[in-house]
């Protein structure tokens, strides 16, 4: 059943998500069952209670445009402080916007970004996302989503992003996917973009050489491994404000 429906400000939008339980067992019905389902658990169409439907890229494009699988994992997602579980989602990393899915239709459904506090993909290992509100120096800020890493006062935080560009050799896709990623640290409020080893030391008052001894053990260098590197920097910096409590 519909644990909660969300009136929104804008009568355009009510948000559905889920927000009834979808599981495998949903997921294998067919025809006449899942519409039933649906139509039991939803009020009314997700053409008005959605962010509308996804147009996925052309056909000319080599790879997709979504974080690691292309495939919708049963997931969780926080909207305005409330808590769904088990929500069919999608991270499209390349037009940076979260989906669900149309029982029915079988199409891909916009969630409004400006609604998310927060999700969960449950890949293989969950990756873990918040919505910053703004991030006024950065110019791929986009809705906002970034990946989020770290259990305390400093985290760190990645964007995640997918461009195209065009094929060199002869084929059959004109344009092609690949994926950057851009580094932040957030600390009381602050965030900072890392370019450099230095800035994210001494944007965490941490010790240069307990750094360097703990990142030769670990065998972790910024250059070739910024996420592990960074990670233990926050680890370290979170680890010192507990020590002080």
């Amino acid at each position: 059943m519909i644990s909660f429906i969300l009136y929104m400000k804008s009568p355009a939008f009510l948000l559905f998500l889920v927000f009834f339980p979808i599981t495998n067992e949903i997921f294998a019905q067919d025809g006449a069952d899942l519409e039933a389902n649906y139509r039991n658990n939803i009020t009314l169409d997700q053409e008005v209670i959605s962010g509308g439907y996804f147009v996925d890229p052309p056909k000319e494009y080599e790879g997709h445009p979504y974080f690691i699988t292309r495939n919708f994992e049963s997931s969780e997602i926080t909207i305005n402080g409330l808590n769904y579980k088990e929500v069919p989602l999608l991270y499209n990393i390349w037009e940076d916007q979260v989906l669900t899915f149309h029982p029915i239709h079988k199409q891909k459904i916009l969630i409004r970004s400006d609604k998310i506090n927060a999700f969960t993909l449950q890949l293989d290992t969950p990756v873990s996302f918040v919505r910053l509100q703004d991030n006024p120096s950065y110019s791929h800020h986009g809705s906002g989503i970034y990946e989020s890493l770290g259990d305390g006062p400093a985290r760190l935080l990645i964007k995640h992003r997918k461009l195209t560009r065009s094929k060199r050799e002869v084929s059959i896709f004109s344009k092609e996917f690949y994926e950057d990623q851009d580094y932040f640290l957030k600390k009381n409020g602050e965030v900072l973009k890392v370019v450099k080893r230095k800035q994210a030391i001494d944007f965490l008052t941490l010790e240069k050489k307990a750094v360097k001894r703990l990142s030769r053990a670990s065998n972790l260098y910024f250059r070739t491994d910024k996420k592990d590197y960074l990670s233990l920097l926050v680890s370290l910096y979170n680890q010192a404000q507990d020590e002080k409590k």
